[in-house]
């Protein structure tokens, strides 16, 4: 007697009749579907002649397979049958080509390449959803430089699965989610390397996905992104329209860190605008949900960094903007101090903003030592936001009559970090 097209595709996903059983059950709650299946359901589903699943018993069971019902060796009627099949060459949809300037694909991808037709299901989802989780890890820890290959080596498993792929509506939905949700980290990244026409790129393509697939956490987080770097770019009219759009958003769809996270956004838009008062409303919005999220189990896994440090560190950045450098100090150490393990990249920006401070509000000594242990950190990684903020801190330095502060330059100097005033001259020499 020959394997039945269920289990042959059990098989080929890895799975045992039992644990098949335990992926059933996870992604039913995942899709909120009242549906299970036993051991020896699964048994009889298997056998020759099998009976039909019910509905809920259907939607999970072709989620998990990537599957229509019909392909599985039950007889389905007309009325059952799955209208939506994407992918590759099949089906007769073709899907918008969101993936733009990969590159080389880089190490080994998350998936086997995927031959012409090749069934894509739940399980290949999860698989690619642990790969996009990671990329988190290792900006944190590694910096950009390493981030952003792992991030483009991501988007070439997804864009392989995408085009040499089969697989239903829902698939493909997840599947176009982590492609925007690859987008958005790859914004992240450029802004960090100082990079803003790739990082507005990225973060339009990640705004462009959420809008097509209908995930407005997504588009969120988009909007926040481009949000930053409207206040980068000195336009601050955008900054705060991209961070109200997204507040609008999170009202209507996001839990209290979601909300927490667009009000700390829609601060810094609004003292990049010159208000001040509304700033300093919406860190007072922000604190108070960021108080209500203890309990916020549905949080989306970019607001994992959100809590009490970021919301001390907003209101330095509120202090510093209204000329109130010595009241930022006291937040910016309390940001500094609540950095747990694995923070590696934003330990060094921490400090190195804290140095830029404390210079502006006269602890030179307290500035120098903080700006050195920021470069001897960021040696290990690359932030062109930190080296930036470290090289205003040694020029500003360097015009100081202060024995404290030219060792400190002197530091700075060994470890990489000139000053701007150094690199001007060097130029103007080159030029003569």
């Amino acid at each position: 007697m020959g394997v039945s097209a269920l289990a042959g595709l059990r098989k080929a996903a890895g799975y045992t009749q039992e644990t098949f059983v335990v992926a059933f059950a996870a992604l039913a709650a995942q899709l909120g579907v009242q549906a299970a299946v036993s051991v020896r359901q699964l048994r009889r589903w298997e056998a020759p002649d099998p009976p039909l699943p019910h509905p809920g018993q259907q939607e999970v069971l072709e989620a998990l397979l990537g599957v229509p019902l019909e392909e599985l060796g039950f007889a389905v009627p007309k009325e059952r049958r799955s209208a939506h099949r994407l992918g590759g060459h099949h089906g007769g949809v073709e899907r918008r080509r969101f993936v733009v300037d990969v590159g080389a694909v880089l190490g080994a991808a998350a998936l086997p390449a995927a031959r012409p037709g090749r069934r894509v299901g739940a399980a290949d989802v999860v698989l690619l959803r642990a790969e996009v989780a990671g990329l988190y890890a290792i900006d944190h820890t590694a910096g950009g430089r390493a981030a952003r290959t792992a991030a483009r080596r991501v988007l070439g498993s997804l864009e392989r699965v995408l085009t040499g792929g089969s697989y239903l509506e829902r698939v493909g939905r997840d599947l176009h989610a982590l492609v925007g949700t690859v987008h958005s980290h790859l914004g992240w990244m450029e802004f960090d390397a100082g990079r803003p026409r790739r990082a507005r790129t990225a973060c339009s393509e990640a705004l462009a996905t959420a809008r097509l697939v209908g995930d407005p956490l997504l588009e969120i987080r988009a909007l926040d992104s481009l949000s930053l770097l409207a206040v980068e770019q000195k336009r601050p009219w955008e900054a705060v329209a991209a961070a109200s759009a997204a507040g609008a958003l999170a009202q209507a769809h996001g839990g209290p860190k979601v909300k927490s996270v667009v009000a700390l956004r829609q601060a810094r838009a609004l003292s990049a605008s010159g208000d001040h008062q509304a700033a300093r409303r919406a860190l007072s919005q922000a604190l108070t949900w960021h108080e209500r999220s203890e309990t916020d189990t549905d949080a989306p896994p970019w607001t994992a960094f959100a809590g009490q440090r970021e919301v001390d560190y907003a209101t330095a950045a509120w202090h510093t903007a209204t000329g109130r450098p010595q009241h930022a100090v006291p937040f910016l150490r309390s940001a500094l101090d609540q950095l747990g393990d694995g923070y590696t990249r934003n330990r060094a920006l921490y400090r190195a903003r804290l140095a830029e401070v404390l210079l502006a509000a006269g602890h030179t000594e307290e500035a120098m030592t903080e700006a050195v242990a920021a470069a001897t950190a960021a040696r290990t990684m690359t932030s062109a936001r930190c080296t930036t903020r470290l090289r205003t801190v040694a020029t500003d330095a360097a015009q100081l009559d202060a024995r404290t502060a030219r060792e400190g330059v002197e530091q700075l100097r060994t470890l990489g970090i000139t000053t701007t005033t150094t690199t001007t001259r060097s130029r103007s020499r080159r030029s003569r």
